[in-house]
């Protein structure tokens, strides 16, 4: 436990591939984004954690006095990114107003994510924030969030990962774009809604509160085949479980993956690429390694580009790989 102060600080619980829900405030409220300039050099920093330390960053929601981020950690570094993003942002807004001292009124607050159920509805919770603030009438009204990088495909936004809970609302990218845009309209529960915006956060929220949150909001979704709930736990995934998922989902040998031939087969190993850094952790080092005619270069644009290349080729291997585990 750490301290600040006379008051203590929450413990943060880290480890890989977990999921948080993050915000922060400005000082007494005060405005931390006031104009396009800082929106912007907000969304670089995101998008630098995404591609410097494969932060899987689900939804955000800029407004002018406080964030909100969904992410997942693969490498359990939330305290380093978060850092990086307070902190380059605070210096940055600093040098540009001619002032110094705290932008944020302290540490971030961080909810630990134990279940997929939860990120679901937290996905509307952040994306219907802006609507909340009276900002605008329709989620995809805010240009701030990552909202529209579900319902649109958008370069500027190409570092958010958006598949995972897409996969919730359908098969397909047109009707999972249907789903979503109807979940969206619909509210957020009164009782969730009560636990967010209180002034003490828990540090994770328990099964039982899951199991709440399930019942009061998608025993009627489960009826739909397309909308899956599985609740998520931690597993340990190696290689070879990484290898056997690629060369099962694919119906190919691992030769073909290692030395591909067409543009097929370069997929494959695009997809090879990035789970070995998402879902074991390696250093481009370590798979450069494995994979020792592949370019540092290639390896940085898998990890970036082979999830949204092909959506449903890429929740087909993820699913593939974790019931093998």
């Amino acid at each position: 436990m750490w301290y600040d102060g006379y008051m203590p600080r929450p413990l943060r619980i880290q480890y890989q591939n977990a999921v948080y829900h993050v915000m922060n405030r400005g000082q007494s409220r005060r405005e931390v984004f006031c104009s396009d300039e800082h929106y912007k050099k907000f969304l670089s920093l995101l998008k630098d954690c995404a591609e410097r330390w494969q932060v899987e960053i689900h939804a955000f929601s800029l407004m002018p006095n406080h964030y909100h981020l969904l992410l997942q950690t693969p490498h359990g570094n939330l305290s380093r990114v978060m850092r990086h993003i307070d902190g380059l942002y605070t210096q940055w807004f600093n040098r540009l107003n001619d002032r110094d001292g705290a932008l944020f009124r302290g540490r971030y607050k961080a909810i630990l994510v134990d279940e997929d159920a939860y990120l679901v509805e937290l996905l509307r919770y952040i994306h219907r924030n802006p609507v909340k603030a009276g900002l605008v009438a329709e989620p995809e009204q805010h240009k701030w969030s990552g909202h529209q990088g579900y319902v649109k495909n958008l370069n500027n936004l190409k570092w958010l990962t958006t598949h995972r809970l897409m996969g919730y609302f359908g098969k397909t990218e047109r009707e999972a774009r249907k789903k979503l845009r109807e979940f969206m309209n619909e509210k957020v529960p009164t009782n969730l809604e009560k636990r967010l915006e209180s002034k003490k956060w828990p540090s994770t929220f328990s099964t039982k509160m899951f199991q709440e949150l399930v019942e009061w909001n998608f025993v009627s979704d489960l009826k739909n085949k397309n909308i899956h709930y599985e609740p998520y736990i931690p597993i340990k995934i190696t290689e070879r479980h990484v290898r056997t998922a690629i060369c099962q989902t694919f119906e190919c040998k691992w030769q073909q993956v290692a030395q591909p031939r067409g543009r097929q087969q370069k997929l494959f190993r695009a997809i090879s690429l990035a789970l070995y850094s998402r879902k074991l952790g390696w250093t481009y080092k370590q798979i450069l390694k494995r994979f020792p005619d592949v370019h540092e270069t290639t390896v940085s644009k898998a990890i970036q580009r082979a999830p949204r290349a092909d959506p449903e080729m890429w929740i087909k291997v993820n699913r593939q790989l974790h019931a093998g585990s």
